[in-house]
């Protein structure tokens, strides 16, 4: 069984991006607009891990990323946080209290992300696409 992948992003071109190399590369991948639909999404069917976007509308990542660490079924979900390029905030802040698995900032290269990806659900090689 394929392991499930949440993407987060208001970017469409992004959304695409990432979700054609984890779906090459044989991962389900499930794709929202903003934080607060993938939230509701969660609490239906939690994924192996979920990719998002810093900066989106309703829910932003960093709020997504704190309602996924306060509940005991979702807390040790590994989080790869997007930022686009000059945005400015304390990642290591974040990944400390959060416990953010990774931070990429945009742009980045979908492979290095794939690998991150592998590396956060512990996969070996022969899952790269």
């Amino acid at each position: 069984m394929a392991h499930l992948i949440y993407v987060c992003d208001d970017d469409s071109h992004i959304v695409r991006a990432i979700s054609m190399k984890l779906r090459k590369a044989g991962f389900e991948v499930e794709c929202f607009p903003d934080g607060f639909a993938c939230w509701e999404k969660v609490q239906v069917r939690a994924p192996q891990m979920i990719i998002t976007d810093l900066q989106m509308p309703r829910m932003n990542g960093l709020e997504l990323c704190g309602k996924i660490r306060e509940f005991p079924e979702t807390k040790t979900i590994p989080l790869t946080l997007l930022t686009g390029k000059g945005f400015e905030f304390d990642h290591d802040e974040y990944m400390e209290t959060l416990k953010i698995t990774n931070v990429m900032v945009k742009p980045f290269s979908p492979k290095k992300l794939l690998t991150q990806v592998q590396e956060s659900l512990n996969l070996t090689n022969d899952v790269i696409g």
